[in-house]
Order: structure tokens, then sequence, then C-alpha cells
């Protein structure tokens, strides 16, 4: 039976095979690619293809208006601009307006009208609606994209001392380097409208967020994407180390044109140009600058000029324009047509030549499309295309064990496709037990082994097939045993001793991209590996930071409790048998009133090395936080200026079960925090409950000083203030992050400097496991 809900691994899997079903690239870009990569091709062959595209033309003779040359004449013909721009900046600017062309929007569909889109390219996993699909606005991620890319190629371009920071390629890969969110975008509709509006809601890193909800990050996607589409290693690369920190790139070839990526993509969205989804920022400008060796004078000068470069190569390639829909339809539909034809060719070359010529063609054909890199799945597609010009038309199916289960109970791919070996669609079934070995199948038998007779649980799947009874299994086999089962519905094969030598190439390329698979699965979850170490080292040196502090916080409270006891309670005796007033009396109330702040302090340290623990009870939250407020409004009395507090909630908040006397703690930090800010108008206290995600959000805002990036980093540190002498001890903050961490939760902080800070506390409602 179909599984309903599939695993993570199996559920990573189908979406990379949905990206892999992606549309290649147009054949003209394609030719193209391989024209400018070829040392002994002629200009001529360039003109011509492409002269053949008058839209393509248009766009390259705009692009030598950009192009600074010194020409004192405008150019006018193809000839003069592949001579002017040369092959690189040729393929480039092509390969950017095609892969432009195959994602872009239409102007032409009704707003939210999201199916028509989706129906330019294979249909995606889930369904999407009109508020869904509007979360991800495209034009902004081109516009982030161009800008990278006009950045990248300035900083190479005014790079000259680096001969290894091409400017064309540098632009290419910064316009292509987040291709994997359109190829997310068009699977995974909806979930991935669900990670633009967590990574918007929690201003973090949207790779994370696809992580968490997807299952893979939108650099594997794009490399996959890469490679379906054999773009050069440069750019597979770029597109997909470009989020990782430089320190941990491998040694390639091409390391310091992924860092010039790196760096324009931060720079560009330090600019806000455009919308890219991640928030956050692992290296500073200027450190990867000069990780990179590129002077800072010139990424300055690259920033200056950027905006004008971004206004005329956008003119240049188009992405500024939307053609019709109905040119991209008549283009898939020629592409339809082409299809068709050369499928009719096949099958009729197929049914006219003689046997032994049919098989020898089949093999020539498969080995020509069964290149290296291929997944199971397009190998799969492209036996079944070889058998459909050697059997001819009919009914093909392919059946594929997952990996460790030849026999017994295994999930088992069933692939059909249409009479002429199209893919038409695939889904996941459980086979029964006792399900028999596939190495008992004899594939020599002239007739075939009946389907009904070995796997009967099989025909429930094949839906497409005329009559279950006439389809006959064929065992495609390797070194190590048989892999897959090829279903047909031809009752008279052509001799065995002929076939087989087919058969076992189908099996042993089946075989050998079921290694690779397993090979690239395992240097992609590497890739991911490498960058959350990254960060786990962070989160480390922290912990660490925190076990040590616990520990002198333990021996602190042992040693120092029991004599600050004395000190305090004989300050006190003592100051009630001194003269009401007089020096002695106000010298022993502030011995009396430091041992008592001391002894604050050491309570504090001790909540660092035994963490309290919530004591969740049902909670009138609205009451809490209202008595809260109250608290703090009275504690500045003594103060000189006194800032309003309000506390502001948009909905009934419910009854929750919380530790009432630890989040009232929590949030009177949080307040007193934003007091001593200086906000320049008042201090709110925001509440509200997301009911889907099973959180209570509390923020509280001022706009007071704001906090630089140093500050921010350090905020949570104990001891940690940015105040001058007669400050409070800085545990405010790191008390109010352990009263969350005792709930589950997390404290997190967003400030700008001169605008104010944004505190916001995440409780879980339900209490972990």
């Amino acid at each position: 039976m179909v599984t309903n809900e599939l695993t993570k691994p199996r559920r990573i899997e189908l979406i990379l095979r949905q990206i892999d079903s992606l549309p290649t690239l147009p054949a003209i870009a394609t030719r193209l690619l391989a024209l400018t990569s070829d040392e002994n091709a002629e200009v001529r062959e360039v003109i011509s293809l492409i002269s053949s595209d008058p839209a393509l033309t248009a766009k390259v003779l705009a692009l030598c208006k950009t192009a600074d040359r010194g020409l004192r004449q405008e150019v006018m013909n193809v000839d003069k601009a592949v001579v002017l721009l040369g092959f690189n900046a040729i393929r480039n600017a092509v390969l950017s307006v095609k892969v432009y062309e195959l994602f872009r929007p239409d102007p032409d569909d009704v707003p939210g009208d999201v199916t028509r889109r989706d129906n330019m390219l294979r249909p995606s996993i889930e369904p999407v609606d009109r508020e869904e699909a509007e979360r991800f606005d495209r034009a902004a991620f081109w516009t982030h994209s161009l800008a990278v890319a006009c950045l990248a190629e300035l900083i190479a371009r005014g790079s000259s001392a680096h001969q290894d920071l091409n400017p064309d390629e540098a632009f290419v890969c910064g316009l292509l380097h987040d291709v994997g969110k359109l190829a997310l975008d068009h699977v995974l509709p909806k979930s991935f409208a669900r990670v633009v509006e967590l990574a918007d809601l929690n201003q973090g890193n949207i790779a994370e967020f696809e992580r968490r909800i997807v299952g893979i990050d939108h650099h594997t996607a794009g490399k996959r994407l890469a490679e379906q589409w054999q773009l050069p290693h440069a750019l597979q690369d770029c597109i997909w180390l470009h989020g990782s920190p430089y320190d941990t790139l491998p040694n390639i070839e091409h390391r310091r044109l992924v860092g010039l990526v790196a760096l324009a993509d931060v720079i560009v969205r330090r600019q806000h140009l455009g919308y890219s989804g991640n928030f956050t920022f692992k290296e500073e400008e200027i450190t990867l600058a000069g990780k990179l060796g590129i002077d800072p004078d010139v990424v300055a000068d690259a920033i200056e000029g950027l905006h004008d470069t971004l206004e005329s190569r956008g003119k240049a390639l188009g992405i500024n324009d939307t053609p019709s829909k109905e040119l991209f339809l008549d283009a898939i539909q020629r592409a339809n047509i082409a299809l068709g034809r050369l499928n009719h060719a096949l099958d009729l070359r197929g049914r006219t030549a003689a046997i032994q010529s049919r098989i020898l063609e089949g093999i020539t054909t498969f080995h020509a499309q069964a290149g290296p890199g291929r997944s199971v799945q397009d190998m799969l597609d492209s036996v079944v295309e070889s058998a459909s010009t050697v059997f001819g038309p009919g009914f093909f199916a392919m059946l594929y064990p997952e990996p460790g289960h030849a026999h017994g109970h295994a999930t088992w791919l069933v692939s059909q496709y249409t009479d002429e070996g199209a893919p038409l669609h695939s889904q996941y079934a459980e086979a029964p037990p006792h399900t028999p070995d596939l190495s008992q199948f004899d594939a020599s038998q002239p007739m075939g082994v009946n389907l009904m007779g070995i796997l009967p649980w099989v025909a429930d799947y094949l839906v497409n097939a005329e009559d279950v009874r006439d389809v006959r299994l064929l065992p495609l086999s390797c070194g190590w045993g048989t892999v897959a089962v090829l279903l047909h519905d031809r009752q008279q094969l052509p001799n065995w001793s002929m076939l087989q030598s087919l058969v076992h190439t189908w099996g042993a390329a089946i075989g050998a991209a079921a290694q690779h698979d397993g090979a690239r699965r395992l240097g992609e979850e590497l890739a991911e590996s490498n960058s959350a170490l990254a960060e786990a080292q962070d989160r480390l040196l922290r912990q660490e930071s925190m076990a040590r502090l616990g520990e002198m916080a333990a021996g602190a409270a042992h040693e120092m409790n029991n004599p600050l006891a004395v000190i305090s309670g004989r300050s006190q005796l003592l100051s009630m048998t001194l003269t009401p007033g007089s020096k002695e009396q106000q010298a022993a109330q502030t011995i009396f009133k430091e041992a008592h702040r001391l002894s604050d302090l050491i309570t504090c340290l001790h909540m660092f090395a035994d963490p309290p623990r919530a004591n969740r009870r049902p909670v009138n939250l609205l009451s809490l936080l209202d008595a809260t407020i109250k608290a703090a409004r009275g504690a500045q009395r003594n103060r000189d200026q006194v800032v309003p507090i309000y506390l502001q909630v948009k909905e009934d908040l419910p009854s929750l079960e919380v530790d009432p006397e630890q989040l009232q703690q929590a949030v009177s930090e949080l307040v007193h925090n934003a007091i001593q800010a200086s906000p320049k108008d008042s201090v709110s206290v925001q509440a509200r409950v997301v009911s889907a995600e099973h959180l209570l959000l509390i923020q509280v805002v001022d706009d007071g000083d704001g906090m630089d990036q140093h500050t921010l980093d350090h905020a949570m540190d104990p001891f940690f203030s940015d105040k001058p002498a007669g400050r409070r001890v800085g545990m405010g903050l790191p008390r109010a992050q352990q009263l969350a961490l005792a709930h589950g939760g997390r404290l997190d902080l967003r400030s700008t400097p001169g605008e104010g800070t944004v505190a916001t506390l995440t409780i879980p409602l339900e209490p972990a496991a």
C-alpha cells in the first residue's frame, strides 16, 4: 500500500527528484554553452546561433551599450557584439537571460492565479492558494539577485590584480546564486511560503527554516538543479557553497569566486536591495574582503556605482520586462512538438529496423544518455526510454526496491510511463510480507515472467495497464544481484542471447546510479554538517563559559552566604542602636543595603549553577502582565523622569499554564532594561498567542538608545553592561534568559542604535517531554 506520510529521508529524496524533473535549459542556451566552451568553435557558429533568436539578439546588442570598451559608435550587428564582448560574456549573458525567462512571473496572470504559473513547469508536490503564493516576492528576489551579480562583477573588475576573478563569471554566479529558492517555490509552494513567513517573522536565516520545514535548504536544491542543467562546476559550487563561512570552504580552484559572491550577497543585503530572506550576517564585509585579499577602496567604489549598473544591466537583459504568456506557452508547445517528433522517429526506426540493429541502437542511445551523475529516477526514465526504442510503443512501468531490501517486507518505488516511455508519475508502495526474492526471476523466458504469478500486489498501482494479466516482468541485474524490474505488456521479446547484453547494461547503470546517489547525498549532508558545526562551536563556547560560571557560583554561594548573613544582621542591629539620622547610622544602613545587594548577586549566580525549573499552573496572563507593569511604574518613583509603560494586547489572552513567578520576574527584568535605555517616548509590553505553533510571544519594545553589534553579541553574558560606573551588575538579561529556558523557551533581541530595542520572550505552551 502507499504510505500517506513519508519519512523525512524519503520526503527529501522525493523533493530532490521533483527538482531534478524541472525543465532543462532551452536548446539555444545548451548549444551556446557547448560552443563557447569549445576552444575550436567558430565565431560564425556563435553569431549564427544568436541571430536565430531575435529577442536574444536585442539583449546582446543592448549589453554592448553597458560595456565600457571605449567605443565611439553604437554597435548595430551581432558580429561586432560577439567580437566586442567575447565568448565568456556572451555565454554568461545568454545563460542569465534564459534562466530568468524560465522562472520569471507572468504579467498576464490574474493576481493569485498560481495554477497558470505552475502549469508552465511540472506540477508541484503541494497545492497552493493565492495568499501563500504572494508571500514570496519574485520581483524583489530578482532585484536582489541582479544586484549581487552587478556588485560581484564591479568588484571583480576593480580587482584587476586578481586574475582568478573573472567579471563575467562573477556576474552570472551572482545572478544565479539563489536559484534554489525558485526551485523550492515551484516544487513546494505551500511549505516555502511558510518558510518565508517564519524568516520574516524571526528575522533569521531562511536556510535554517528551509531545513526545518522542507528538509533541505536552497543551497542543496540549487546545486541539484545546476547539476541537472549541467552548468559549469564553478557556478554549481557558487550556488551550493556561498552560504558557508569562507574559512570552511574546501580548497577548490574557484574558492575565491565563491567568497566573492558571498561578499556581494552580504553587501546587497546590507543595502536592502530586493529580497533574499536572510537577515543574519555570519561575517562582516571588511573581514571577508580581507580574507579574499580585496582592497576595501575597491569595494567602496563598487558600492557607489551599484545602482547605476543595476539599472542599466536590468534594462539590457530585460529582467525588468515581462513577456506575454502566449509567447511562453508557444515556446513550450514548440518544444513538445519537437519531443513528439523525436519519439515518433525513434519509434519508427525501432519498428522498421532489424532486431539486432534495434538492440545495438538501444545500447548506443542508452550509453549516450546515461552519463555520470544521474540519479536513480533519471536512470529508470532512461531505461524506459531505451526500452521503448527497442520494444516499440506499449505499456511500461518500473519497480525499484529501496537499497538493502531486495526481498521481504520492503518499500518499493513504482514509476509509470506513457506508451512512448515519457514519465507520468512515481509513488512509494509497501510490499507485503513474504514478497519473493528478485533473484529467482528467470529473465531468459521468451514470454517473460507473468506479473500476477509473482507480484500480484503491484497490480493495484498499474492504473494505466489495459489488462494486468498481460503485464510481464523483466529483471534488471548488475554484479551484486537484481536491482530493478521493468514491466511491459509484450507477448514476445527478442531472443535472450541478443537481449541480455542490453538488459545487463540497464541493470549496471541503475546500480551505479544508486551508488552515486548515496555518495552525492553524503557529500550534501557533509556540507550541511559543516555549516551546522560552525554554529554549534559558537554555542559550545557559550555553554562552557556558563558551566564554569556555574561552578564558581556554587562555590561562592557556599563560602559567602554565611559571612554575608552575619554582616547583614549585625549592621541592621547596629543601625537600631545608633542615633537616628547620624552619620554612623547612615553608614550602618549602607553596609546592610550593600550586603543585601551582594546576597542578591550570589542568588543570581546560583541560578546558573542550578537552573530553575518551571512550576506550571493555570494563570490569568492579562492580570499577571498588568501587575508586572504596575510594579515597574512604582519602582520609578525616585526617578527624575518617569517613563510611561503600556500594555498592548490585540486579542483576549486565555488562561495559560506557566510559572507565574518566573514569568513575572523575566518580564520585569526586560521592562527595567528598557527603562534604563532612556526611551524617547515610552515602553510597551505586547503579548499574543500563536495557536498554530503553541507558543506565547511577549515583546518589550522601547525607542531608546539601542545597542551596537558588540553590545548585542554580549548582552546575554553575565556581568556585561555598556552602562558607566554606578550601573547595575549586568545580570538582568541573563536572568531573563535563564527563566525563559526553564520553560523550554528562549529570549531574542533585535536592536538598532539610536532607534530602540525589541526583546522577545518565546514560551512554549506545552512543556517538552
